[in-house]
């Protein structure tokens, strides 16, 4: 990586410019990291924490390093002199510190591309957006989660919560394996809270690798994913088990309640669909033919699927509606025309609809036996696995 540019090589107004432009990238970090309190959400830090390291993956120099390494304890000075609140969690130890040194190497990259070159300034604002992405698509996320807890007083938590203790409550099973087995809880949360790293972890290696051995661009499908995801979220709004039985989860099971819409308190609408286990799932099917990286991708995608369950953040319905979901994405943004894909991509967006818009009307409550649920959660599953799978098979044919 070259050393940043000398102010010197521009004339006196365009340096003040462009030091406005630096300044103002900083006082933005501050303010965004001050308002979501990067000390205690583990998806910002551990997303800075990625951002760190796509900066440490493009090559820097020393000083470079330095730099990052100085500006991130700046950062850190100032959040915690202006008394930003700092609480234990999963992997905090290495998220906060690690959150704060991807500022300061944000800050270096956006300060690389103000002051570049006009040659360069491409390749700098690529390195930039790209260590940038997946602190802009979590930040963005709480925000956007936030927002819906306003605007969806009503949720249909109590409907989801019936559906689901017809197919046994896993939520509530899982809460109570994991209070019962502190290493299960901790394994299974830090994997849930280091999902941005992971994140940024793949894209850095489709970066550095190129788009061959990946099927489609991944920042894009996160993003995608994330955005369509946000949008779904206003069809069947929920919150999870652990917000509608604050009292009761997951040592005692309630007793069976009144399946309808109700007033929630203000809590995060997490679902449905569940992005989490979404973005585990593209992850692991982009990464699943590779020898090592497969089996971690998968091992990765099931501690998060218990983690989500256990912690009740989310119904096991929540992750059923994000397969298809994550699928369809997947097959949305596949570089081919033949026919798989468009039946894959038909088939994911139809389930999603089908199983959001039957869970909001009450029409999956109407399911009888369990083996005709199960059955029907399967298909949901393996019918767009199946399809996705047979159009990458065909696209891969047809580029020979």
């Amino acid at each position: 990586m070259q050393p940043l540019a000398s102010p010197l090589v521009f004339p006196h107004s365009e340096r003040a410019y462009r030091w406005i432009q630096s300044l103002a990238i900083a006082l933005v970090l501050v303010l965004a990291v001050g308002i979501l309190k990067i000390g205690s959400a583990p998806y910002i830090a551990f997303a800075f924490c990625g951002s760190f390291l796509i900066f440490a993956m493009s090559g820097p120099s020393r000083g470079d390093l330095l730099i990052s390494a100085a500006l991130g304890l700046a950062f850190g000075t100032v959040y915690h002199l202006h008394h930003g609140a700092i609480i234990p969690y999963f992997g905090s130890e290495i998220a906060t510190p690690g959150g704060f040194l991807g500022m300061g190497a944000v800050q270096v990259l956006a300060s690389r591309w103000i002051w570049s070159p006009g040659a360069n300034q491409r390749e700098a604002y690529a390195t930039m957006i790209r260590s940038a992405l997946i602190p802009l698509l979590c930040m963005g996320s709480m925000v956007a989660v936030s927002l819906a807890a306003q605007w969806t007083p009503i949720t249909y938590d109590r409907m989801i919560f019936a559906f689901d203790r017809n197919l046994g409550s896993p939520s509530w099973a899982l809460g109570t394996l994991f209070r019962a087995h502190s290493w299960l809880l901790s394994l299974c949360g830090h994997v849930y809270n280091s999902l941005p790293l992971a994140l940024s972890a793949c894209l850095t290696l489709q970066w550095r690798e190129g788009t061959g051995r990946f099927r489609v661009n991944l920042g894009i499908a996160a993003l995608a994913l994330g955005i369509v995801g946000f949008a779904l979220y206003q069809i069947c709004p929920v919150s999870g088990p652990a917000y509608l039985f604050p009292q009761q989860f997951p040592s005692q099971m309630p007793a069976a309640s009144t399946a309808e819409p109700a007033l929630l308190p203000i809590s995060p609408r997490n679902g449905m669909p569940s992005l989490h286990f979404g973005w585990a799932l593209l992850l692991f099917w982009n990464l699943r033919t590779r020898r090592i990286l497969g089996p971690l991708a998968g091992a990765f995608l099931i501690l998060t699927a218990l983690a989500t369950l256990g912690s009740g953040e989310h119904y096991l319905a929540d992750l059923i509606v994000a397969a298809p979901l994550a699928l369809a994405v997947q097959a949305a943004l596949l570089k081919s025309n033949n026919v798989w894909r468009w039946a894959a991509l038909t088939t994911g967006t139809a389930l999603t609809l089908i199983w959001l818009i039957a869970f909001r009307m009450g029409g999956a409550l109407s399911l009888q036996g369990d083996l005709l649920v199960w059955a029907l959660v399967s298909g949901t599953i393996a019918l767009p696995v199946l399809l996705v799978w047979r159009s990458e098979r065909e696209a891969t044919r047809s580029a020979f």
